[in-house]
């Protein structure tokens, strides 16, 4: 498992460095960051979205064992993350990673940052359920902590 978190994650982190970012304009007049991937870029989406799927495949059986009480949580966990691998496809926007004042870099680190906290929370649960004798508590926040 290990290797497959740290080609998920490396994997991520230089696709969210590499992908280029443009401005769109908004129905409301403003500009929105936006990433603009390359052919190239998706070949990468579309094999960590592959190696996501292996993941996901392998241990959320484990997961939702062990924790019946949170499937709707560990579902919306992988959702977003899988959101994040694919660069928010679904919206294409960075959604206010980047603060008022901030540049494109301070985006892509805050997003990175917010696709690593909720990948360990979600594989901080498929521990606890891979570990005899710990308790179902959550694991931490995934937003805002």
């Amino acid at each position: 498992m290990e290797n497959l978190v740290s080609d998920l994650t490396e994997g991520t982190r230089q696709l969210v460095r590499t992908v280029p970012v443009v401005t769109v304009k908004m129905e409301d007049g403003r500009d929105e960051w936006c990433f603009a991937p390359q052919e190239e870029h998706h070949l990468e989406m579309s094999r960590l979205e592959t190696l996501f799927d292996r993941w996901e495949k392998e241990f959320l059986p484990a997961m939702a064992e062990r924790h019946p009480g949170r499937e709707g949580e560990i579902r919306e966990l992988l959702r977003i993350v899988r959101s994040k691998i694919l660069l928010n496809r679904s919206n294409r926007h960075f959604l206010g990673y980047v603060p008022r004042g901030g540049t494109v870099e301070d985006g892509r680190a805050f997003y990175l940052t917010t696709f690593e906290r909720t990948f360990v929370h979600l594989t901080g649960l498929l521990s606890q359920s891979t570990k005899p004798g710990l308790s179902g508590d959550p694991s931490g926040r995934t937003k805002g902590s």
